[in-house]
């Protein structure tokens, strides 16, 4: 087997395997809630804020009440209707509306994940049919703009002076990012490095189908000179 060979089948191998890791982290960001997180001293209650769901964890320790994380979506119009909290944090409900970026951010990951997805399908083609690498490369580019143009959308609102800040009664709280934001990043991270690995495998594909393709030269033998 030649080098161009073994190179190909090793960068398609790393391309499929930073794609799906990428796919999988991107899945799980979306459906998680903590993109932004935030304790709320004053009713010992941590919320976490994402794109479709918000979530509530309640820390007081009182009799009939447990620390299991409530959710709910962001579609609902009361979220507080029916907890004990319902008196004491409309300001804080803000937070749990649907805004316009929230859906442009989602519309973005979407895209970006079914870009990523048949992208991923086309990449498992590149070896037998060569074209297929040119398109899993158009694929992975348009996946990765997206993914990347989703997390900067969100990066930007959520530092707006309205999302950051949470007021409670008496103190008002700084929103951070959580983990669903940082597998995101990560999720960005791992689609780039696929669609740097999926352009010299294109090129090696052409390469290696070259090679198989290469007419044998041959020369005719010297005659002897007939007088």
């Amino acid at each position: 087997m030649s080098a161009v060979s073994l190179g190909r089948l090793a960068l398609i191998t790393l391309t499929t395997v930073l794609l799906i890791i990428a796919l999988i982290l991107c899945v799980v960001a979306l459906v998680t809630p903590a993109w932004q997180t935030v304790y709320l001293a004053e009713f010992q209650a941590e919320h976490q804020h994402g794109l479709w769901m918000d979530c509530t964890l309640n820390r007081r320790h009182l009799q009939g009440m447990n620390n299991d994380l409530q959710c709910t979506y962001k579609f609902e119009s009361a979220f507080y209707a029916n907890t004990d909290y319902s008196d004491s944090v409309h300001a804080e409900e803000e937070q749990h509306k649907f805004h316009s970026w929230h859906g442009a951010v989602l519309t973005f990951i979407a895209i970006s994940l079914v870009s990523g997805t048949v992208g991923l399908c086309f990449v498992f083609c590149t070896a037998c049919i060569r074209i297929c690498g040119i398109v899993a490369n158009v694929l992975l580019l348009i996946s990765t703009v997206c993914l990347a143009t989703a997390l900067s959308v969100f990066f930007f609102n959520s530092h707006k002076h309205e999302v950051r800040f949470v007021h409670g009664i008496t103190m008002t709280y700084e929103q951070s990012k959580g983990y669903s934001f940082y597998l995101g990043v990560a999720s960005l991270i791992c689609l780039f490095v696929a669609f740097l690995s999926s352009i010299p495998a294109t090129v090696l594909v052409f390469l290696h189908d070259r090679q198989q393709h290469r007419p044998n030269k041959t020369f005719p033998k010297d005659q002897p000179i007939s007088v």
